[in-house]
């Protein structure tokens, strides 16, 4: 908290490491024992809430875009508009396959998105994501289009969020703090690290090179450029989830 933050530094503290663990409350009191002992913490409960999630596993990620100036009729100044989904599909253990939409015409994507998506996700089995933002997506594709609106719907029943499960039970020192899918991925075993990807390797990077790939002055060798980049990002979200849902039931 910004408070005690600043009444440690008035005191002349600058590192964590030597503030007395007294002065540490509620969850950071845990950042704090790791950050002394420098190593990571995987508790039992991790396995526990793997071994929770029934078969078939959906690993859900999308790509959205938010321009200023509306691209497509019937679109808002920075509305946020899905563009692209990944989603790895573990039918059992070790029976994994992967589907993706991209559509890179410059047609408005949406609909055709959520109908591919709505067909890939199924009936049955956790749509995991990391953070809720995914659920925003697919409430906002259900307010446009409302005769999707009951499958769309029926998907965010069965989405399940990897974010507090791992929050609640892991953390490595080298975390810094923070619980982003950026910043765990590098410390688990396994992990990926997204510093090694061509191109894009962020969000933003995401939204700026669809655009570009949809734009007409964007050359055909650009464009196909593009569109591997963009792929391999995405598949890289829903991977990530993958290898970490595996760590954590390690446990």
């Amino acid at each position: 908290g910004k408070k005690s933050l600043a009444e440690l530094v008035s005191e002349g503290y600058r590192d964590i490491r030597d503030v007395p663990a007294e002065r540490i409350s509620g969850a950071r009191q845990r950042i704090h024992r790791v950050t002394l002992s420098g190593e990571p913490e995987l508790l039992p409960g991790a396995r526990e809430f793997v071994e929770s999630l029934a078969y078939p596993r959906y690993y859900l990620d999308f790509e959205t875009i938010g321009p200023a100036v509306p691209i497509w009729p019937g679109t808002r100044p920075y509305e946020t508009l899905a563009i692209q989904w990944s989603c790895h599909i573990e039918e059992g253990p070790g029976q994994m396959r992967h589907e993706e939409f991209l559509d890179l015409s410059g047609d408005a994507p949406m609909r055709a998105l959520a109908e591919a998506m709505i067909d890939a996700l199924g009936a049955e089995g956790p749509i995991l994501m990391y953070t809720s933002y995914e659920r925003g997506v697919i409430l906002g594709l259900a307010e446009r289009f409302p005769d999707l609106a009951p499958q769309l719907e029926a998907l965010v029943e069965r989405l399940e969020d990897l974010h507090p499960p791992t929050k609640n039970y892991f953390y490595h020192p080298k975390m810094l703090g923070s619980w982003s899918i950026k910043a765990v991925m590098p410390n688990i075993e396994g992990g990926l690290d997204y510093k090694d990807l061509e191109g894009i390797k962020e969000g933003m990077g995401a939204s700026n090179g669809y655009l570009e790939a949809i734009h007409p002055d964007t050359s055909p060798e650009r464009k196909a450029e593009l569109d591997e980049q963009l792929r391999k990002y995405c598949w890289v979200d829903t991977e990530a989830m993958v290898r970490l849902v595996r760590y954590l039931a390690s446990a």
